[in-house]
């Protein structure tokens, strides 16, 4: 419901721009000296654009932009994830053409420009811009009290809503940075990957931002912070500096990547700590734990190893993969549907 109020009311300011622009425009024609000699006729010189809109926004709804002096500006709302590319619905006056052509694909990215060219051959530019309508988040405290590199870490509300936990994200990765600044030097920050933002099937089961610490991350204690769309996520200065990172020293598999479907022959990859200590890798069903079939390790670091099936690995759904390192082994519910 949120969504829909949120929608009309850019639809609403939208179109009142666009009634209000085209009021303004003045009934504009050009003299055209014609075939005859001395004979002049009058052209149209428009070169306004009377409508841009985009499908797809909501079901059996365009989403149209507001018109400027030299702008088409789209008002995006950030409940939507931004399309690659757009091909918009561009009306005009009689007699105008624009390049690019009503209709054609292009990336939806700010700076494009639009030409409109008269009939009578005056032209004039419009840029496209995009205007994100984010909600502010809501947050507490961010980060948690210790972290260990290779495992997947997450800042979630398991909650789902409500202003003591994390929520109102802005659901783009491409938005979004997870950093983590240091203790010991402020001017040094560490980048995660963010691999995952919403909730979902496991491990992504609460509401959040899912990501993995750099590899390469000294131990210390580090600051974490969070940019999302057009805000900056940072602890109040009683709870900064308070994330301990420590390399792990056990071993450890992550749920992230799983489950997996891959065919006879593939590759694919695990996550996690200490991987470069493992020496042979099996799946097998719970249901049937006697009956084990090999995964080829194709390369391994400390926090991942590549693995391969076989090509004689019978078709099947295998959800038990066990991880030998020499004597020890370890047992996930890591399953692999083999093709």
């Amino acid at each position: 419901m949120k969504l829909k109020k949120l929608h009309s009311s850019i639809s609403a300011g939208i179109l009142l721009t666009i009634t209000l622009f085209l009021l303004s425009c003045e009934t504009e024609y050009i003299d055209r000296v014609n075939e005859i000699p001395g004979d002049v006729i009058q052209v149209p010189g428009y070169t306004h654009i009377e409508s841009f809109s985009i499908d797809g926004f909501m079901e059996n709804e365009p989403l149209y932009a507001a018109i400027t002096e030299n702008e088409i500006i789209v008002l995006w709302s950030a409940y939507h994830p931004l399309p690659e590319t757009i091909s918009p619905t561009i009306i005009l006056p009689e007699g105008a053409t624009v390049s690019p052509a009503s209709g054609t694909e292009i990336p939806f990215v700010e700076g494009t420009v639009y030409t409109v060219t008269s009939e009578a051959g005056t032209t004039k530019d419009y840029t496209l811009r995009i205007d994100i309508r984010q909600q502010e988040p809501t947050y507490t405290v961010l980060g948690s009290s210790l972290y260990q590199i290779g495992a997947l870490q997450k800042e979630v509300n398991t909650a789902l809503s409500g202003s003591a936990a994390l929520d109102n994200l802005l659901l783009d990765i491409n938005q979004t940075r997870v950093y983590f600044v240091s203790a010991e030097e402020e001017t040094v920050q560490y980048d995660a990957e963010v691999v995952f933002m919403g909730n979902g099937d496991a491990p992504f089961t609460d509401y959040g931002i899912y990501y993995f610490l750099p590899e390469d991350m000294p131990e210390g204690f580090y600051d974490m912070r969070i940019e999302n769309g057009q805000y900056l996520l940072i602890n109040p200065v009683e709870n900064s500096f308070q994330s301990e990172v420590k390399i792990p020293t056990t071993f450890s598999v992550t749920r992230y990547g799983f489950p997996t479907t891959q065919s006879q022959g593939n590759t694919f990859e695990a996550r996690g700590a200490l991987l470069n200590e493992v020496t042979t890798v099996e799946i097998y069903s719970n249901t049937d734990s006697a009956t084990v079939y090999p995964i080829e390790v194709v390369a391994q670091s400390t926090y991942r190893i590549t693995l391969k099936v076989p090509e004689d690995t019978p078709v099947g759904t295998y959800n038990r993969m066990r991880f030998y390192r020499g004597e020890q082994s370890t047992v996930t519910a890591n399953a692999v549907t083999v093709l």
